[in-house]
């Protein structure tokens, strides 16, 4: 099931209005700092933590760390609602969507949702108060789609902006989903636990041009002093010395321990959704470019759908490229950018992307315009 769009409001910069935004299979949300691309990427995965409590909003969990709903509801106002959800599309092609809203309850002191709204493609409506129950129309669709709902939301997987560092031990024989985690903590148990999976990763290690390749190392392993226990060691091997050498993630740099964990949920999600803060976080722009290529071929394989949040516009310029030569479709790329109105509330604007790979409408004012000013002076700006 492809997720279509998100819909939210009153979440940090967001006004209470609802603002709804469509996705495409690779949706990249830019724009500057604090202008709320973090907070539209946390509503899927706040929903997600809130689903064994789906009347009471879950602000921090497992997943997102969202502080306390006056800390996160826009302008501090415990008064105003929080709205939250998404549509999608059904095996059936038809498209479905929901969302929640939620008020703080001061007396049980939790964020309580107090209206729902669903829509199967046919037939809409609100259901006020918490439980969907009855024989309304609205309480109807509602129950209908609750089994869709609920599998799109597990079918999503989020990475934070600061993932783990790509040295990690973990106990052989633990099984885990097919994912890596929010911080990427899960990787070393996927990666000993599937060597097809391991040798997917090193294959892109390759194509990307990383010049490491990732080794699983056991007791049994002559580079492992300690020769007991039921353990494996995640380590990198350094290919470009000959013979190859192994080397502490701490010597290789914090952009390739960064990037491991998003390279392996790429390859694990199986038509999920993977949303991912930062990618390029730490890469040179060669690398930060060639990310690009791996979240091109993540979606045009049905592997999964992509909600990447970038400051790099080497990354960004790289999937427009493949759009010019054909091998990205124009409609499975939408490119987001994400500001803040003169009275500090957010906005999210679609940049239409042609045929051609060019925006349409042009890059908003300035935005990645920094670099070019560099290097060709004097184009209108007083320094």
């Amino acid at each position: 099931m492809l997720i279509t769009d998100l819909t939210i409001g009153g979440l940090r910069a967001y006004s209470p209005e609802p603002t709804q935004v469509e996705l495409a299979p690779l949706t990249m949300v830019f724009g500057p700092n604090s202008a709320g691309k973090s907070s539209l990427l946390s509503v899927l995965p706040m929903l997600q933590q809130t689903i064994a409590q789906p009347e009471v909003l879950t602000m921090s969990g497992d997943l997102v760390e969202g502080g306390t709903f006056r800390m996160a509801v826009h302008k501090h106002d415990d008064t105003l609602p929080m709205t939250l959800g998404f549509g999608w599309r059904a095996p059936s092609g038809n498209r479905h969507s929901g969302y929640g809203e939620f008020h703080w309850d001061a007396q049980h002191r939790v964020a309580r949702r107090t209206r729902m709204f669903v829509d199967d493609g046919h037939e809409q409506g609100f259901i006020e108060g918490p439980r969907p129950w009855g024989n309304q129309p609205a309480r109807l669709i509602a129950r209908k789609l609750a089994p869709e709902f609920y599998e799109s939301l597990s079918r999503v997987y989020f990475l934070g902006p600061m993932r783990a560092r790509a040295e990690r031990t973990t106990m052989v024989g633990q099984r885990v989903d097919n994912y890596v985690g929010p911080s990427g903590e899960h990787m070393a148990e996927l990666l000993y636990d599937r060597e097809d999976l391991l040798a997917q990763v090193n294959e892109w290690c390759t194509r990307l041009g990383l010049g490491y390749q990732v080794r699983m190392l056991t007791p049994q392993s002559p580079d492992i002093v300690i020769s007991a226990g039921d353990f494996a060691v995640t380590a990198l091997e350094d290919i470009r010395h000959d013979p190859p050498v192994l080397v502490s993630s701490r010597a290789v740099g914090y952009g390739v321990g960064q990037l491991l964990p998003v390279i392996v949920q790429c390859l694990l999600s199986n038509g999920g959704m993977v949303i991912v803060e930062q990618p390029e976080v730490h890469l040179h722009p060669r690398l930060q470019a060639a990310v690009g290529d791996l979240f091109v071929d993540t979606v045009n394989s049905g592997r999964a759908q992509l909600l990447v949040e970038t400051h790099s516009e080497h990354l960004v310029l790289r999937t427009l490229r493949r759009v010019r030569e054909g091998r990205l479709r124009a409609e499975d790329l939408a490119i987001l950018y994400v500001d803040l109105h003169e009275d500090g509330a957010a906005f999210i604007r679609r940049l239409p992307v042609n045929a051609q790979g060019e925006l349409e409408d042009g890059w908003p004012g300035g935005f990645f315009d920094e670099r070019l000013q560099e290097v060709l002076p004097g184009l209108g700006r007083d320094d």
